[in-house]
Formats: structure tokens, sequence, C-alpha cells
């Protein structure tokens, strides 16, 4: 009776603990559902400061279906991996959204209703069969008011720019209305009319940004900024009149963003002519803005870079030749901030006398280079290229200093204003001097003496990277004018305004590491066989065509005829082959011992996490068993004494 008293609270401690269990899990699934600890490393499922803060202010809610193909996908292990990324990823949006997001995961099996709605979104799917049978990896987002934003196929070559895909879709959805880009320039961007030239037609880049945005032109002559102006655009500056540097000002420091592109000599703007004053700089720059935002353009200089350099025709016109021209530059991924989304996925830009950029000293806002030089770079006075320039003999005068130049650069942080005593007077229209020095002591209703918060600036040292010459070819195909780009200066412009004219919580998202882990481990550890195993490869090679070598001379003569071989000769024909067949098999004992010690490497990393770590578990759970047994029978030892 005593035994079966003791076994009763066992089993009825068995049947609770069970019960417990299940009553966890259900409340896990319910009360815990969108609670999330995410220790993956780069915080791949944390969403970024920007993210969080533009989740809080949606407005109304969302419905976001994401399609995916499992049944199809059964065998592709790589689409499988990364759909789950991204549906964790937007089941991590959903949670932090509070009820904003309805997220909707799908299976458009082939032929159902289920595919007949991603169709309906115009969304189509990958064709993996004869029998029409598609694989799905989209998503359809919607809002109240039915309008869409769709990622047609999750490319896993964007996976670094995840989540900014996913928060500029959602934001989008916030605020569907066509950003509108204010336009302030001195260069024919957006065409216009000559006198003397007639009319202008418009830039290529004027043409990309028409198509997503709604391009306004302000004219120079602008006094205030309207308020529904989403980006502004200042390119080539040139004796900016000081109300429209005065509205600049306030823009910004209101919370609007701008895109300022100067010059220390603008290429574009040179081939205006002027007949007026022919002998007339064509350079470009606010000093007291730029001074108040704490940034630095070097004044009057170049940037010329040895490795960047584009080439050009110099020489005779009898005899040419090819030289590079350290004025013209052409960037490369090693050139671009692949840690900013705005730069991150170019791979050319071209550039055409380009200033540079810098952080003022104590400058209260952080300066984040987007475009850089290499360090084999230098600057020059723009005198070199501004009448007659002689690219050989800037090459001949080449000087490297080390240093690397923003040529572009993200500009954030809070600033005061440039004008502490309101706009400039008339006669400072050249926009050199100092803001207000002599201005009127009543400031203007609704002036800003420092910014609301953070600005955001994207500033670049060149205008002539807008140029059609530097990053398009015109062509003619059936009597029609086609333009081909050759670099992305355009992609450049046209992601920069993207971000900028969304959230200013976008602005700020870097790209992300991606899901991918490769075996780093692994992979030092096979380095490290094989370059114990290459040399002596290598020297056998070596003893291996010095033999072969050998016996062909011996077979042939000097002169290439066939010859009859003495015994000697025969002789040493027999021993090179056999110290050839020796050095061959020495040669496959090294490959062999290459390969087996990589293979073992392999079956230890096996051993490891199939019976080792499980071994180590056990281990560690039986130890605490026989604790516990031994605390028990400690316990009733007690009890009955």
């Amino acid at each position: 009776m005593a035994g079966s008293g003791r076994g009763a609270p066992a089993w009825i401690a068995a049947v609770l603990a069970a019960a417990l269990f299940l009553a966890l899990n259900v409340l896990s699934q319910t009360v815990f559902r969108t609670a999330r600890v995410d220790l993956t490393e780069g915080g791949l499922y944390t969403l970024s400061d920007g993210t969080r803060a533009m989740l809080e202010t949606l407005d109304e809610p969302l419905t976001v279906r994401f399609f995916f193909s499992e049944s199809l996908a059964a065998d592709l292990p790589g689409f499988r991996q990364y759909a789950q990324r991204v549906r964790e990823l937007l089941e991590t949006y959903a949670a932090r959204a509070g009820g904003a997001i309805t997220l909707e995961a799908i299976d458009p099996e082939p032929f159902s209703e289920a595919e007949d709605e991603a169709v309906a979104f115009g969304l189509n799917g990958v064709p993996l069969n004869e029998q029409g049978e598609r694989l799905y990896f989209v998503m359809a987002a919607t809002n109240t008011t039915d309008d869409l934003e769709v990622v047609p196929f999750f490319q896993d070559a964007r996976e670094a720019f995840l989540e900014y895909d996913l928060t500029r879709a959602f934001y989008r959805l916030s605020d569907p209305e066509r950003p509108v880009v204010g336009l302030i320039s001195t260069l024919p961007i957006a065409g216009g009319f000559d006198p003397q030239r007639g009319a202008l037609p418009g830039w290529a880049v004027a043409d990309q940004i028409r198509q997503l945005f709604e391009l306004r032109d302000l004219t120079t002559e602008v006094a205030e900024i309207p308020d529904d102006v989403d980006v502004l655009m200042v390119v080539h500056p040139k004796d900016l009149p000081g109300a429209a540097r005065y509205a600049i000002d306030q823009f910004v420091l209101g919370g609007g963003r701008a895109m300022v592109f100067v010059d220390p000599f603008s290429e574009a703007a040179a081939g205006i002519p002027d007949p007026e004053n022919p002998m007339r700089l064509h350079n470009s720059r606010l000093p007291e803005l730029f001074a108040a935002w704490g940034v630095k353009l070097a004044p009057g200089m170049i940037v010329g870079d040895r490795l960047s350099a584009r080439k050009v025709r110099g020489g005779t016109r009898e005899r040419p030749v090819a030289v590079d021209y350290i004025a013209w530059l052409n960037f490369g991924p090693p050139n671009f901030n692949r840690e900013e989304i705005v730069a991150a996925q170019l791979e050319a830009v071209n550039v055409a006398t380009a200033g540079a950029l810098s952080p003022a000293e104590g400058a209260a806002t952080e300066f984040v280079p987007l475009v850089t030089s290499s360090s084999e770079a230098m600057l020059f006075e723009r005198m070199h290229v501004q009448f007659m320039p002689d690219p050989a003999q800037l090459l001949a005068d080449f000087a490297a200093t080390g240093d690397s130049y923003a040529i572009a650069a993200r500009v954030t942080g809070p600033v005061e204003t440039a004008f502490p005593d309101g706009p400039p007077p008339a006669e400072d229209d050249a926009g050199g001097g100092a803001g207000g020095a002599d201005a009127a002591p009543e400031l203007p209703e609704g002036h800003r003496a420092a910014s609301d918060g953070p600005v955001n600036l994207l500033l670049v040292a060149d205008t002539d990277i807008l140029a059609d010459r530097s990053w398009v070819q015109v062509g003619n195909f059936l009597g029609e004018e086609v333009i081909v780009p050759i670099a992305d200066n355009g992609a450049f412009t046209i992601n920069a305004l993207d971000i900028w004219s969304g959230s200013g919580d976008l602005i700020g998202l870097r790209s992300r590491r991606t899901s991918e882990r490769p075996f780093i481990v692994v992979q030092e550890l096979q380095r490290a066989a094989e370059q114990r195993f290459r040399e002596t490869e290598q020297a056998l090679q070596a003893q291996v065509r010095e033999t072969e070598a050998q016996l062909a001379e011996l077979r042939v003569g000097g002169d290439g005829a066939q010859t009859v071989l003495t015994p000697e000769q025969q002789t040493s024909i027999v021993g090179f082959r056999e110290r050839l067949a020796v050095t061959r098999k020495q040669l496959r004992d090294v490959q062999l011992a290459l390969r087996q010690d990589i293979e073992r490497l392999g079956a230890n990393l096996k051993f490891v996490n199939i019976a080792l770590v499980p071994v180590l578990v056990a281990l560690v759970g039986a130890a605490v068993a026989l604790l516990r047994a031994r605390r028990r029978r400690r316990a009733l030892a007690l009890a009955e004494s």
C-alpha cells in the first residue's frame, strides 16, 4: 500500500505536467504570438528605428498578401529559405504595427482561385514547366482606398534592401499622392527657350524624373518654397538671388528634404555661350548655406583621380593617343558607400570636373560620404581646365595626395539658419557674402532660427553628373530617338529622389546583412589545408613539366627531325619515364591528401553536430536526473528518520 501511495502522486504529477505543457503551448500561440527575440547575427529580424517610426505613424489599415508557391518550391531549397525569411520579416512588421497591418500568406496552387487572385493584382509567376505551372514569390499590399503596391518578385539579389523595399511600399500606401520635386536651376534641365538658340530640349534625367514624380520648375526667382514640395532639387545655383537662398534655408529648417548640386566648374554651363560675358566663371556655390549645414566645398578646386580617369583622345591628328583625363572620372563599385541604399547598387557613375566635399570643423551635423574618389587622387585649380585643358599635361603634373575626396554625401542633423537677420538684401544677390550682414532688423513672419529636427540633405559637388553627355547615348531607331544609358547617373538621381521624397525615416535606412551565412570557419580551414599542399603540388608539377621536356628533347633532334637513339639515350628515357611516373604518383598523393583533409574536416563537423552535441545534452540530462534522484533519496531518508 505504501508503494502504491507513492506512485499515485507521481502519476498525477505526470498528467499535470502534460496538461501544463499543452496549456503553455496554447498560451504562447495566443498571448505571446507577437513576441520576438532576434538572436541572428546583424539583427536580420530587428526593424530599424526608421521603420518602427514609420509603422507607428500608419493612419489606416493595410492588407498585405504574400503569395508563395509552397508546393512547387518543394525541390527549391534556396527559394524556400528566402521565402521563410521574407514571411518572418512580414510577420515582424505586422506584429510591430499593432493591428494596422493584416498579413495573409497564400499558396497560389496552379490553376486555383488563389492564383487568379495573384493575377488580378497584376502579378506574374515564373514559368516552371511546359504544363503552365508558375512559381509565385510576390507581394501585393493594399490600403482602404484600394491603392496598390506590389513586389513583382522577391529576388535574393536584393535581400540586403528587403527592409527598405517593404518600408517604402507601406509608406507609399499610407501617403499615396505623387511626390512633387521642386527644381531651382540655372541650367536648362527641364527645357526652355534661349533667344539665340531657340527652344531647348529637356535633359534625359528630367524625362526620367517626370515618369515617377511631378517635376515643378520653381525658377531662380522663387521667394518661398510651396508647402506641397516633397523634395527640393537645386542645380548649379550660380549667382542665386538672396530671396531664393533664404527660401532654401527656411525650407530645409522646416523639415524639407533637399538635393543640392554645386560645381567648381560646370562644363554644362560652359557649353551655353554668354556673349555679354565670355570670360564668366562657370562655378556655383552656396557658402553661407553650406557653412550653416556644417559642410565645406573646396573653393575653386577640382578632384583629379588617376585610377578613375576616363580615356580621351590626345596627341596629334596624325598620331592620336589615348590619354587618362584625370578631370573626367568614371567611378565604379569601390567608390560607392555600399551601406547607403542610395548608392548600394550603383555600378558606374561618370562625373566631370567635380569638386570635393568635407565636413566643417566642429559641425553638429553628420557627414556620410556616398561617392568618393580613390586614394590615388589630388586637388588642382580649375584654371587648368577652364579654357584650354591639356589632359596630357595634367597627367604629367599629377601627384597623388593619398587622400580620398567625397564627391557626394548625405548630411543630417540639427542646424541653425544661415540668415539670422532674415533675407539678405538685394545687393548681396551674388551669393558670396556672409548672410544677412546688412539685413533689415525686422524678421519675416514665420522666420525659423533653427531646424525643427534633423535636416536631410544630399549634396553633390558636380552638376555635369546630370548632363546627357555624362551618362546617355542618343541614337536613332526607325526614325525615333532612342536614349541608351551608359552609366548609372540617372539611377543615382532617381534613387535619391525616391528615398528623399519618402518619409524622413526612410533616408537613414541602411542596407542590411543577408541571411546567407557561409561556413567561414570551414572555408578558413580549407584554405589553410590548400596552402599546406599547394606548394608541394606546384613543385611536383614543375618536375613533371621538366621531365616531359627532357623526354621530348631526347626523342627529337635539334632540327626537329626524329633521331635514332643510342643505348645510353634509351636508358635515360627509361629513367626519365620512371621518374615521371614516381612524380605523378606523388602529385596524386598530394591531391588525395588535400581531398582527404577536407573530407576529414567535414566528418569532424558532422560528428560534432550529429553525435557530440546530442551526447553532451544527454549526459547533462542524465547528470541532472541523477542529481535529482539523489536529492529525492536523501529527502526520503530524512523523512523516514
